[in-house]
């Protein structure tokens, strides 16, 4: 039996939100440590980089964000590309309604 949350309690909707950004981003088990490092990470990234944007704070040297820039943009493009790789093993490429390998046999 499932129960109807107050839509006028905030922390039930924070619960709510937080659940479905779970299930969002960790999908199955085999992705859930690339997941909190990918968290992890943008989240370093976020306080570097963006951070001193809505503080007070001076912004840090152009060398530490371009350098923690890039190491964040290529880990992150890494965790996807195995993503990308794991689900184009599964396309099937046709032609004219062969497969590829009857094309090949011709």
């Amino acid at each position: 039996m499932s129960t109807k949350p107050k839509k006028s309690d905030p922390l039930e909707r924070a619960k709510i939100e937080i659940i479905c950004l779970g299930r969002t981003l960790m999908p199955d088990s085999e992705t859930f440590e690339r997941t909190i490092g990918t968290i992890i990470l943008f989240g370093v990234w976020a306080a570097i980089v963006l951070g001193p944007m809505f503080t007070g704070a001076d912004p840090a040297r152009y060398e530490i964000v371009i350098g923690t820039t890039a190491i964040a943009f290529t880990v992150l493009g890494k965790m996807w590309d195995f993503e990308v790789k794991r689900a184009l093993n599964a396309v099937t490429l046709t032609d004219g309604g062969k497969s590829k390998e009857d094309t090949e046999d011709d």
